[in-house]
Order: C-alpha cells, then sequence, then structure tokens
C-alpha cells in the first residue's frame, strides 16, 4: 500500500507540474493543460484511425521486441556454452551500444522500406540491453551449482534447462520490463522520420505539421500510458516467476 501511495503522490507530482507550467504559459494552442490533452485524447480514442495506428506501433514493437529477445537468448547461452563467443560478440555488442539512434534510422530510411525500418531500429537498439543483462546473469550462477550438475551427470541441454533457465529468468525478466517500453518508444520514433503507414509516428507528424499541439499531447500520452501497461505485464509476470520458483 506504501509503494501504491507513492507511486499515485509520483504521478500526481507529474500532473501537478505541467499543469503549473501550462498555466504559466498561458498559451493553450502551444503549450495544453493535461485537461486540454485528456480532451483531444478523448476524441482521438472515437477515431478509427488512431486505433490503427495504435495497433499497427503495437505490433511493430512487438515484433522488434520478440526477434532482439530470440537474439539475446541464442547469444547469451552459446556465449555461456562457449566463452570465446563472448569475446567475439564484445565488440559487436559494443557498437550497437554506442551507434547513435538517429543514424541509425536515417540510414535504415534510405536502405528500407518505411514498415520494417521501425522494427529494424527497435531490435538493434534493444539487443545489447537484453543480451547483455541475460550475460550478466548467467554469469552470477553459482559455481556450485554447476558443479552440482555435472555430478549428477546433467549434460549442457540439462544444466541449461535445470540451472541456468530458473536462475538467470527473473533478472532477465526485470531487464525485459523496461526494455519493452523502451522499444515502443523506439519504434514511434523511428515510425516518425520514416513516416510509416498507420502508426502512431505517422500521427504525430501530422500533428506537428497541422500545428495541432493539443492532438500531439494526447498521442504523447497514449505512448506513455502504452508504455507503462507494457512494463506492469512483464511486472506480473516476473512477479508469477518468482512465486512459483518459492
Amino acid at each position: 500500500m506504501r509503494k501504491i501511495i507513492y507511486t499515485l503522490a509520483g504521478a500526481v507530482s507529474v500532473v501537478a507540474i505541467w499543469w503549473i507550467a501550462a498555466a504559466a504559459y498561458k498559451k493553450e494552442i502551444i503549450f495544453p493543460t493535461p485537461a486540454g490533452a485528456l480532451r483531444e485524447l478523448g476524441a482521438e480514442l472515437r477515431s478509427g484511425l488512431f486505433w490503427r495506428g495504435f495497433f499497427g506501433s503495437l505490433f511493430r514493437s512487438f515484433v522488434g521486441f520478440s526477434f532482439a529477445c530470440m537474439a539475446a537468448v541464442v547469444c547469451a547461452y552459446a556465449a555461456k556454452a562457449c566463452p570465446p563467443v563472448r569475446y567475439v560478440l564484445s565488440p559487436v555488442v559494443g557498437v550497437l551500444r554506442s551507434v547513435p539512434t538517429m543514424s541509425v534510422i536515417l540510414l535504415l530510411v534510405l536502405w528500407a522500406s518505411a514498415d520494417i525500418t521501425p522494427v529494424i531500429v527497435a531490435g538493434l537498439v534493444i539487443f545489447p540491453v537484453l543480451y547483455s543483462g541475460l550475460d550478466a546473469a548467467l554469469c552470477a550462477v553459482p559455481a556450485e551449482l554447476e558443479e552440482t550438475a555435472k555430478l549428477y551427470g546433467g549434460n549442457t541441454a540439462y544444466r541449461f534447462v535445470k540451472v541456468y533457465a530458473p536462475l538467470s529468468a527473473p533478472a532477465f525478466l526485470h531487464v525485459a520490463g523496461g526494455a519493452a517500453s523502451l522499444t515502443l518508444k523506439l519504434t514511434v520514433a523511428a515510425e516518425v522520420l520514416a513516416q510509416t503507414r498507420n502508426s502512431l509516428g505517422m500521427l504525430m507528424q501530422q500533428s506537428r505539421i497541422y500545428f495541432q499541439i493539443g492532438r500531439l499531447m494526447a498521442l504523447t500520452v497514449a505512448v506513455v500510458a502504452a508504455s507503462l501497461a507494457i512494463e506492469f505485464v512483464v511486472y506480473l509476470i516476473r512477479r508469477a516467476v518468482d512465486y512459483n520458483r518459492v
């Protein structure tokens, strides 16, 4: 209950700061109040165009995140089973982590279609986060458990299923929660520049062109709410995993 109260207090503080800033600016057409943004959001929720864009962005985000997850799991487990693989992957992960996201988006806009660009951008940016988190969790597995598994005749597949996967799952899910919400934000950002059809990014770009600031704020609120919902779902999954372990 205390955590819920603190969370609500933080949310109220954010809305209060937004309200005060909008009131001080005194130009709602440029800086809408929370009430104005909610009115615009209500209008968007009644629009089929919004829902096509929303589910389009959500689908691209899911695809990019899924591919990044699969690649991270395969690479991290391969690095655990064969240490030289970790050294081979190290510069690749370092480059992916260091390359500016905007550069990746601009290059992919030239190389790929507008529909696939957000998926690739999200996957490339999220992969190093997921891989590093899972690799650290696998490296933290106690050596005593590994030796015990070997002592009982467990092969590599047995150790991964019975030892590594259960112990690394909570840490991986903890990283995945933030990465999943970040994937949606990256997807929308790529959609803006790629001008992807049926996407929240395209709706935001149109709002900017036609100077519909209230609508732009409403779309932003929708992305924030969806990101928080995704994090909450991953949190519930992590709690279920922890409960089953107990």
